[in-house]
């Protein structure tokens, strides 16, 4: 999904106020934005984004991530602005691109991807949004069909996109008398998307087939679910889309990659620390990886702390994480206790993890 394209996640109409500090953008008739433009609307956005937004303040996590991504997008074509990763706390499955290299992903992802392929893939996708400039040619092409429905959507577009329904619930009255012609240019961006997003992942060394493959898993759980998973209201799924994803990725070289330590550890922690009751860490993810690979048991055994240390349980959570630190005393994601933390021992699991940041991704 880009920002909306131009129909998703706005969570309430721009203030006046809001809207005179907006930058001055002019006019994108006869020509899509300068990139000068677009970074200047996406620091806007940014700063929108941490208003209201539950982002995770989590240094490891966003490590992690914004390593990911930048490793994607140094195989990435037509890269005009640096990139900056976030993480939302969020349990549906979501992702997004806004102006100025900047993606958004939800925490569910951790969750419902089954390797570090599959989440590639999703970034490799939003990447592309960018370097394909869609958000940009997308207004500029409302601006010239429509001028009078695209300056009442604006106010609508402009907020952090955190709920698609009620983003796209706002956008209806303005957009109706375009919103077969908004369909169109979605379908149209998503494939393209696709198309660039696999030749993406396969540079940069991950397996093609991880995006057929989530997008399959998207598709049956839209056949099989009462409610489909909220990443279709943004990123419409016919089937041409998910069998060109599969015949373009078919015809490529296949690279059948083992996910990184990194990629466990980040799921244990994403799915133990910032997931709601229902949606969070659970004792068969942890059971099936003490029974794979040495990197799958070595993040059971992290997950196994980290749910200790959530049920406060932190003498458990340490006798766990001081093992692991002595056969790996480098390893970022087991923080030591220094002197001056001896008397907390929760220390260990969320060293890395302030107070600030905890609270900031909670949930209300």
């Amino acid at each position: 999904m880009l920002l909306g394209t131009l129909s998703s996640t706005a969570v309430a109409p721009v203030s006046a106020e809001t809207q005179d500090q907006l930058p001055d953008m002019g006019t994108t008739a006869g020509g899509t934005l300068s990139i000068g433009q677009e970074l200047a609307m996406g620091d806007f956005y940014v700063r929108q984004l941490r208003a209201s937004t539950p982002l995770i303040n989590d240094p490891l996590l966003n490590t992690y991530i914004n390593q990911l991504g930048n490793r994607l997008v140094a195989s990435a074509y037509s890269v005009r602005t640096p990139f900056h990763f976030f993480l939302v706390r969020n349990d549906e499955i979501n992702a997004f691109a806004f102006f100025g290299g900047n993606v958004v992903l939800h925490s569910a992802l951790f969750r419902e991807t089954d390797n570090e392929s599959q989440l590639a893939s999703v970034l490799a996708h939003e990447i592309s949004h960018v370097t394909q400039r869609h958000l940009a040619r997308a207004m500029e092409d409302q601006q010239r069909n429509a001028p009078l429905t695209w300056v009442g959507a604006l106010g609508s577009i402009l907020l952090a996109m955190a709920n698609p329904t009620m983003g796209m619930a706002a956008l209806s009255g303005t957009m109706a008398g375009t919103q077969q012609g908004m369909i169109s240019f979605t379908q149209s961006n998503e494939q393209e998307a696709d198309r660039i997003g696999i030749q993406v992942l396969q540079r940069a060394g991950f397996d093609p087939e991880a995006m057929p493959s989530f997008l399959q898993k998207l598709a049956d759980q839209a056949r099989y679910a009462s409610k489909p998973p909220e990443m279709l209201l943004t990123h419409p799924l016919p089937d041409s889309r998910l069998s060109d994803a599969r015949n373009r990725a078919n015809q490529m070289p296949r690279h059948i990659t083992q996910s990184t330590e990194d990629y466990y550890m980040a799921k244990v922690r994403a799915l133990g620390m910032y997931s709601s009751v229902g949606y969070g860490l659970r004792e068969d993810l942890l059971d099936s990886y003490a029974k794979g690979n040495v990197r799958q048991q070595i993040a059971a055994k992290y997950g196994r702390a980290i749910l200790f240390y959530e049920a406060k349980k932190y003498d458990n959570a340490r006798n766990i994480i001081a093992p692991l630190l002595a056969k790996d005393s480098n390893n970022v994601w087991f923080p030591r206790s220094d002197d001056r933390h001896r008397s907390r021992p929760e220390t260990g699991i969320a060293g890395h993890c302030t107070p600030a940041g905890r609270q900031r991704g909670a949930k209300q």
